[in-house]
């Protein structure tokens, strides 16, 4: 049994849980909901503070700071409740610049984003719960073959990048291909993300994974949220051309 995602695969190779008190599925809930306050916050200050001369430095240290505290918060149950905290600040700061670019783009696409991630996830949520999607230890490792492709894939993207090959126009159509998937596959992600914390829920885990379980499921939502953004901002240019 193993997750796509990477805080959820930190969880399952842990040796035992040492339990003072047990995780619950209200504790994941409300912890998840706090980091995404956090986020909300630090983002709003960010985007009021932040000047022509720091926007740069405050994006380049952000993400830095969300790349360690991450894996820490997902590697150490001990500390993940204050670096999952200051991965939430850090990712808020991202999300924050990245909506308003979005919004500059496509004046609403961040309430429309909202409001299909928001919904994506309750499907998502309905279809797992109602047993309409079953994770299967085969749909486990469809899920996990896929997520490397498509990491191996941004990784080369990138490294090519810094070497100034130059990759060729890329239509909208696939364009808005690309972005659906990721869409989809990212909607799927969350099943596996469900089955996790239901793991650690029924196997009586002691309640600071919740804290690791909380940030795992972040991480995915971000993802969705950033993939829509993005497809809107495909289908705004598509429509004007």
């Amino acid at each position: 049994m193993r997750s796509s995602n990477p805080v959820f695969s930190t969880i399952e190779r842990s040796d035992s849980y040492v339990v003072s008190e047990a995780a619950s599925y209200r504790g994941i809930i409300v912890k998840t909901m706090f980091l995404f306050i956090i986020a909300a916050i630090s983002g709003y200050y960010a985007l009021t503070t932040a000047t022509m001369e720091t926007i740069g430095a405050m994006l380049i240290g952000a993400f830095i700071v969300a790349l360690i505290s991450i894996m820490i918060a997902t590697r150490s149950v001990r500390l993940a409740l204050p670096f999952s905290i200051v991965f939430a600040a850090a990712e808020g700061v991202i999300l924050g610049f990245v909506t308003v670019i979005a919004e500059a783009f496509v004046p609403g696409a961040a309430l429309t984003a909202i409001i299909a991630t928001a919904s994506i996830f309750t499907v998502m949520l309905f279809l797992y719960s109602s047993r309409t999607i079953r994770v299967t230890p085969r749909f486990r490792r469809v899920m996990i073959s896929i997520l490397l492709a498509i990491l191996l894939f941004f990784i080369l993207f990138g490294l090519l990048s810094i070497f100034g090959f130059t990759f060729p126009i890329v239509s909208y159509e696939l364009a808005i291909g690309i972005s659906v998937f990721l869409i989809i596959f990212g909607a799927l992600m969350l099943t596996l993300d469900f089955d996790r914390a239901q793991m650690i829920v029924e196997s009586g885990a002691d309640k600071r994974y919740e804290w690791m379980v909380s940030v795992g499921l972040m991480v995915t939502i971000i993802w969705i949220y950033i993939e829509i953004l993005r497809l809107i901002i495909i289908l705004s240019a598509f429509n004007r051309r």
